[in-house]
């Protein structure tokens, strides 16, 4: 007992000088504040698609949380990371193992040395306990690794979360925008049937010309061609919100998407979260999980270094052993044992050396890593603010024109029936409001889909994971 206390304390003291992970210089020149004219200090809610305000949305969203394959995909490596930092975590106790054994034997009347012919039995039960000392922190950073494994796995999952979200609520967006268009051409095509009906009635009474009804006839064609253009693309679209739902075939055919309200009815926040650049460096999954890559890159060089150096193991060995199992559970029966083992590399041909030279290249790729997620961040952050404000302008313009339009096409149709003009600046101003209403609607549609790439990009939704003990 007396030696084992005597190894533990020497183990305790040479731990001190355990291998560190190497420091690298991750540091990077971050903005003072973000270009924009749209940004307030906000805070970013975890159900941030609320704040559009469509129960449909929320409903899609929660879908896709509880039935979307790559979020199950995203869990099942969390629980393959969980069960790797339980392996290596093992390794920092003693372990203990139980055996026992029977055996009977009869030596050869040849040999000299035996005696005697008869059977020979023994038996034995015992317990062995193992333990390799962790002098240099081989363990340690093999453990810390996995942790830091375990967290970057954790915060991929966030991420792969966050951009289904957002892949939802946009396909969601443009589904209802292509509803909105299919309602715009079939409204525009019942008003072209009845244009065609009254100018053909004009024409086999004599009032206008064949030229007048054969425009009207084309005008009617081509709102006849984009109603089931635009059912093909819903259905497109229909599919793969299905699919990000996790909906089975059956539904997706026989229920479809659920809609909530119309897409001129649907909220647009108008205060854009923002908060200081330095922010987004802990907001984002992506960059928390590059971060915890590079630090598992690092315990592993530390691990590989250790190998350098000699390894310590104790065993111990309690048990019983008799010839006869009557007297194996006896005081006389007890047997005992400790070992210390001491290896140390002499000559393996530069396996170690290369495997520090594949960590090390490693960790050099998670730092280009960590350093490229930071920069990607903040480039999709300053477009999705730059696309954001756009957005804005653009429905504005486009909300504009189609007033002006609306306008126009009263003032055509008057002159065209008082005899001031020709059907044709009917049908040109008829075009125009039918291009400009689809236009609007697509508008509409990019400055709700530019929010959700804003939220993306701040890392919206996003909840740091536990604590790994």
């Amino acid at each position: 007992m007396r030696k084992s206390a005597l190894a533990l304390l020497i183990a305790a003291t040479l731990s001190a000088c355990a291998l560190t992970p190497p420091v690298v210089d991750t540091s990077s020149d971050l903005p003072s504040s973000w270009r924009s004219d749209a940004a307030s200090d906000i805070a970013i809610g975890q159900n941030w698609w609320a704040q559009f305000n469509d129960p449909a949305l929320d409903g899609l969203i929660a879908a896709a949380q509880a039935n979307n394959q790559n979020l199950v995909i995203a869990a099942s490596r969390i629980d393959e990371a969980r069960a790797a930092l339980g392996i290596t975590s093992a390794d920092q106790l003693p372990r203990l193992d139980l055996g026992g054994k029977a055996a009977r034997s009869l030596a050869s009347q040849q040999n000299n040395i035996a005696v005697g012919d008869s059977a020979v039995d023994s038996y034995r039960l015992g317990a062995t306990a193992s333990w390799e000392l962790d002098l240099w922190g081989r363990i340690k950073n093999s453990t810390d690794a996995a942790k830091a494994d375990l967290l970057a796995s954790e915060y991929n999952r966030d991420a792969i979360a966050l951009a289904l979200y957002a892949n939802v609520a946009q396909t969601y967006f443009n589904l209802r925008a292509l509803d909105q268009q299919l309602a715009i051409a079939q409204d525009t095509l019942k008003t072209r049937q009845e244009s065609f009906q009254l100018r053909k009635r004009r024409f086999e009474g004599g009032v206008t010309s064949e030229l007048d009804m054969r425009q009207a006839e084309v005008e009617l064609a081509s709102a006849q061609a984009s109603v089931p253009s635009i059912e093909q693309n819903i259905a497109k679209v229909a599919g793969s919100l299905g699919i990000l739902i996790g909906q089975n075939p059956r539904a997706m055919i026989d229920i479809g998407v659920p809609r909530g309200k119309m897409l001129t009815q649907i909220n647009v926040p108008m205060n854009v979260p923002l908060g200081l650049p330095s922010e987004l460096l802990a907001r984002r999954p992506d960059i928390q999980a590059s971060e915890q890559s590079l630090r598992a890159a690092g315990a592993r060089i530390a691990a590989a270094r250790a190998a350098y150096y000699p390894t310590i193991s104790l065993t111990g060995i309690l048990g019983l052993e008799s010839a006869e199992i009557g007297n194996l559970f006896t005081g006389p029966a007890k047997t005992w044992s400790f070992l210390g083992n001491l290896a140390a590399p002499l000559f393996d041909n530069g396996k170690t050396a290369a495997n520090v030279d594949s960590a090390t290249a490693r960790q050099k790729q998670a730092v280009a890593s960590y350093r490229l997620s930071i920069q990607q961040a903040f480039a999709e952050t300053q477009s999705a603010l730059a696309a954001r404000s756009s957005s804005v302008k653009i429905v504005a313009a486009q909300q504009q024109q189609f007033d002006s339009l609306t306008r126009q096409l009263k003032l055509a149709t008057l002159r065209y029936d008082n005899g001031f003009s020709s059907y044709l600046e009917v049908l040109d101003a008829q075009r125009s409001l039918f291009q400009a209403q689809l236009n609007l609607a697509a508008a509409q549609r990019d400055q709700l889909s530019a929010t959700v790439d804003l939220y993306k990009a701040l890392g919206g939704g996003w909840k740091a994971p536990s604590h790994v003990s």
